[in-house]
């Protein structure tokens, strides 16, 4: 027996009311590429630290070979800016699988008896609005990364021409600013992480 498909307006407002819940584990389908990115998210915590690291021994303790550290320096940031484009890549990729797979659900339960779909939706209101919240913690790592990473790209853009004492010097108040930001962005994106464990099942 086939059901109608539940109103724009009644999915709208289970939606809104599964999203002041809890977290919900989400079918494997939806958040299997997820994995990738928990584990692209994991190495890059560590990066940042890395270049922190490295930031702040440039800019507290130079040494008269500072051509040595704004070396080591400009290496990291170079890491941690492919690091961020393949993590956009990952996340991308999984949102697009997630989306696929949510629209197949709704498809699936159209063929289905009206009791067998209407807790199917439910289900898949409450999988959704998990996922949302996963969403919201994603653009809430993007804004806190973005000006992190900025600022640390035109440190090093601005240090590959003047690799000097003096220039470590103009390039200082940049990469502080960065530095500043160090604590937001590592914990927005232990946030990201735990959202993703949530709809994992804590897998």
């Amino acid at each position: 027996m086939r059901t109608k498909r539940m109103a724009p307006a009644l999915w709208l407002t289970a939606l809104l009311a599964a999203g002041c819940a809890a977290p919900v584990e989400v079918p494997p389908q939806a958040v299997g590429p997820l994995l990738s990115l928990r584990n692209g998210l994991i190495d890059g915590r560590a990066q940042i630290q890395k270049t922190t690291g490295a930031a702040r021994d440039l800019v507290e303790h130079p040494r008269q070979d500072v051509q040595t550290q704004v070396s080591a320096f400009r290496s990291q940031v170079d890491q941690l800016s492919r690091d961020a484009l393949q993590a956009r890549e990952t996340a991308a990729g999984a949102q697009t699988r997630a989306d696929e797979f949510f629209a197949s659900w709704d498809k699936d339960l159209q063929g289905m008896s009206a009791g067998m779909a209407e807790a199917g939706q439910q289900r898949r209101t409450e999988s959704m609005a998990s996922f949302g919240r996963l969403r919201e913690s994603l653009t809430a790592v993007r804004t806190q990364f973005s000006p992190f990473l900025s600022d640390l790209q035109e440190a090093n853009k601005y240090l590959q021409s003047d690799a000097t004492a003096a220039g470590v010097k103009v390039a200082t108040p940049t990469i502080q600013k960065a530095l500043g930001r160090e604590k937001a962005v590592l914990s927005s994106i232990d946030d990201l992480i735990g959202q993703i464990d949530a709809v994992r099942g804590g897998k």
